[in-house]
């Protein structure tokens, strides 16, 4: 799985539901498998280029209790695919506009807030998780959002100076994250995973890091660790 469309399993298998928020962030949804009256929720982002399928292939590898919510960023990237914020190749380095950061940010939270009504049926806790410019938005949503959510995966991203508070909310210290990124990426380095531990541990926050033998991509073993890992802080 990159920051293009990966693969998904067959529709009828997944796409119970599609939503709109805010005339901005459509949404499909994997209803749970194992019923429940409030069943936990995990939001995914997908990454750069791609749409609300991409991630949504990572479903049935996960924990048949939740109720799976893919989200789709609102801007416009390449004929068929979307991004959160738009970005800038420089000579020294990636450019982001911190303005549509911070926006996606905010369309996110309150889509986040509005998931019992949207979705017609209480629900339990929020788990977030993102890969690519997903785990930024990921990190973003925790940063300035933290009573949303329950526990976050970050899967290759990157620590995005401009969406950083100046002081962080004290929720934020009872966040766990999971912090994923593989060791030969040459999109987003192995580097700005580390930064974002750093300054998370920094914080107070339970981090478990992990890196793999990949590119930027979530692998067989990545997505297991992720499956367990989610299954621990439901």
């Amino acid at each position: 799985m990159n920051d293009s469309k990966g693969s998904v399993a067959p529709a009828e298998s997944i796409l119970d539901v599609r939503l709109k928020w805010m005339q901005m962030l459509d949404a499909i949804v994997r209803r749970p498998l194992v019923a429940s009256d409030a069943p936990p929720v995990l939001v995914l982002l997908h990454g750069l280029g791609a749409d609300e399928q991409d991630l949504m292939g990572l479903a049935p590898h996960l924990d048949p209790k939740l109720l799976i919510v893919t989200f789709r960023a609102p801007l416009e990237y390449g004929p068929t695919g979307y991004a959160w914020f738009q970005i800038e190749w420089t000579e020294s380095g990636i450019q982001v506009d911190s303005e549509q950061v911070m926006a996606s940010c905010n369309y996110l939270a309150e889509a986040i807030r509005l998931l019992p009504e949207s979705l017609g049926v209480p629900v339990g806790p929020i788990l977030l998780g993102g890969f690519s410019q997903g785990a930024i938005m990921t990190l973003g949503t925790c940063l300035w959002h933290p009573e949303l959510v329950k526990a976050a995966v970050l899967m290759s991203g990157r620590l995005v100076p401009e969406m950083l508070p100046a002081e962080p909310a004290k929720e934020l210290a009872a966040i766990p994250f999971l912090i994923q990124h593989g060791v030969s990426d040459q999109v987003l380095p192995a580097s700005g995973s580390r930064a974002i531990a750093e300054y998370l541990s920094g914080l107070g926050c339970e981090v478990d890091h992990r890196e793999y033998p990949m590119g930027h991509e979530i692998s067989l073993e990545s997505l297991t660790d992720v499956r367990n890992w989610l299954q621990n802080h439901l």
